[in-house]
């Protein structure tokens, strides 16, 4: 049953409100028609690969904030590698926030302070148990937004046509950039939750977490190349589903339950960099620079800090890749990185 959750919190953490929205499948793949089948091997061994590794690293290791988890992976405890992970989730986070309320379509003035009021109060509660709200959110969630995705991809499917829109040179770039944002994006998340976990378990999770990805990608990539037309859109899925009346609201409120797990999963990951002997103090601060941030243009913040944050993803992984970098570490350390997370 834990393999289960830890699996469904992965898929809940990747499958936001770009996945949902079919944005992200056609901006990254579709784009390039028959080619774009090409890339879900390469999907799927990354995924594979850095779920495990870094499941395997919190079952030997409790997890308890992010500074240490980098220290474990990085083999050093640099305050630049502290301070652009902090702002990189703080940022995802406030778009989060910001794609909400703009998803909502909040223009008035008493609205937005409502909207704000209910998302601090919202987020706190739900932070503060760190996964335990998460896990039940996308427990419900999760496997209704696949079988719907599924459900509106096959009754939209009526052949193929091979819509060639980008220079296949990019495709494997967008494929490695995908996999390396997508990681990072759940990286805490990932080894935070699989403490205890034997190697059999971590395989076990990984396997299906990233098989069950690269299966509803495909079959996405699969309605989008049947329906061209729609691969402009800017939320694809819904346009699919405008045929059906029920589908379509239906499917239009888990892409709103989609950007609620990524924002509990990565307030989660601001709040960990918080070790003030408040739990609720904590979460407060944490939810409130990412709600601050989130007044940013919700455009700027994704066309300018996005790319940056798949820099680092890129690092990440690069460091997963290497053998030489064992993941065992003396409790000491571990325990000097942990009181460094004090702001």
């Amino acid at each position: 049953m834990r393999c289960l959750k830890i699996t469904i919190l992965i898929l809940g953490t990747m499958i936001g409100a770009g996945f949902a929205s079919g944005k992200e499948i056609t901006t990254f793949f579709t784009i390039f028609g028959y080619y774009s089948f090409l890339c879900l091997p390469l999907v799927f061994f990354g995924f594979y690969f850095c779920i495990y590794k870094l499941l395997r690293l919190g079952a030997k290791n409790k997890i308890e904030n992010t500074n240490q988890l980098n220290y474990l992976i990085f083999k050093k405890n640099n305050k630049i590698i502290k301070i652009f992970t902090f702002i990189s989730f703080v940022i995802i986070s406030s778009t989060m926030i910001s794609g909400l309320k703009e998803s909502l379509e909040i223009s008035s003035t008493f609205s937005l302070i409502l909207f704000i009021f209910i998302v601090i109060i919202f987020l706190c509660i739900l932070i503060n148990k760190n996964l335990k709200y998460l896990n039940i959110i996308c427990m419900v969630t999760i496997p209704i937004t696949i079988i719907i995705i599924c459900i509106i991809c096959f009754t939209n499917f009526d052949g193929l046509h091979n819509t060639l829109l980008s220079n296949i040179v990019l495709l494997p770039y967008n494929t490695i950039t995908y996999i390396t944002r997508n990681v990072f994006l759940c990286y805490f998340v990932i080894s935070s939750s699989s403490f205890g976990l034997t190697q059999k378990q971590c395989k076990n999770i990984s396997f299906w977490s990233s098989i069950i990805l690269c299966a509803v990608m495909a079959v996405m990539i699969f309605a989008g190349l049947a329906n061209p037309e729609t691969i402009s859109d800017s939320i694809p899925m819904l346009s699919l589903a405008q045929s059906q009346d029920a589908l379509y609201i239906i499917y239009a409120i888990l892409i709103e339950f989609a950007i609620i797990t990524t924002l509990i999963s990565t307030t989660i990951t601001v709040k960990s960099f918080f070790n003030f002997k408040s739990k609720i103090l904590n979460c407060f601060l944490a939810v409130i620079l990412c709600v601050m941030c989130s007044f940013i243009k919700f455009d700027f913040l994704i066309k300018y800090f996005y790319p940056i944050i798949g820099i680092f993803g890129a690092y990440l992984i690069l460091f997963l890749m290497f053998p030489n970098l064992s993941f065992q570490n003396s409790n000491k350390e571990i325990h000097d990185t942990s009181k460094d997370t004090k702001y």
